[in-house]
């Protein structure tokens, strides 16, 4: 609790501290990202949060699926599953991953200028992104608000199919989900390694940005 409080503090005051200069004539104002680009940079992240909660479950811990299978030697066995790619545990997380959105915010990078969507806490909630310090945020309550919105549409359209996606163990879920099953993303917003875990790969592709 002490440290969301603290990590809102650090956002409003960060935020505060590099608004446009406007009494000096300062207006180079963050500019919002277009709606396509923000439903494509939700659905990615949305791939991302349900990975972290598969991650940290114990990969030794298993359910009972109810039936029964057949080994090897044609033993009866019963069907055990990992935890974390069962329907329980998918279904649970799905009715929880949008609400995390509210602890993202939408910035550009400073090198670069591209749009990118950070998640304000690493993901064990021990401290603040790091990524933080190499973007400017753009300072829009509504852009931010409907970051949720924009999850909860993919999920209660998709929902289905992504839960069956992780039970599956499956790959270049950012390029099935995003890119071929929803559409939101073109295909080159998703690298063939798809590979999100370096501060820019999820934006190497050329976007236009305009205010929504």
């Amino acid at each position: 609790m002490k440290l969301s409080v603290f990590v809102f503090v650090f956002v409003a005051a960060y935020v505060t501290a590099n608004e446009p200069d406007y009494a000096n004539g300062n207006f180079d104002v963050p500019s919002v990202p277009k709606r396509e680009i923000l439903r494509c940079m939700v659905c990615k992240a949305l791939v991302d949060e349900v990975e972290i909660a598969v991650d940290r479950v114990d990969p030794h811990k298993k359910v009972d699926m109810g039936s029964f299978r057949l080994d090897g030697k044609g033993n009866v066995k019963q069907n055990l599953v990992p935890y974390a790619r069962s329907q329980l545990f998918l279904s649970e997380v799905m009715d929880k991953v949008c609400p995390m959105f509210r602890n993202y915010v939408v910035a550009n990078y400073k090198a670069t200028g591209r749009p990118t969507l950070l998640r304000i806490e690493t993901p064990d909630g021990k401290g603040m992104n790091p990524e933080m310090s190499n973007v400017n945020i753009v300072p829009n309550p509504e852009v931010n608000e409907q970051l949720s919105s924009y999850c909860q549409g993919l999920v209660e359209e998709y929902e289905d199919e992504i839960v069956s996606m992780f039970a599956k163990s499956e790959k270049q879920l950012h390029q099935k989900l995003c890119v071929q099953l929803a559409e939101v993303c073109p295909r080159d917003a998703v690298p063939d390694s798809d590979d999100s875990s370096s501060s820019e790969s999820s934006e190497t592709y050329d976007f236009e940005r305009e205010e929504l």
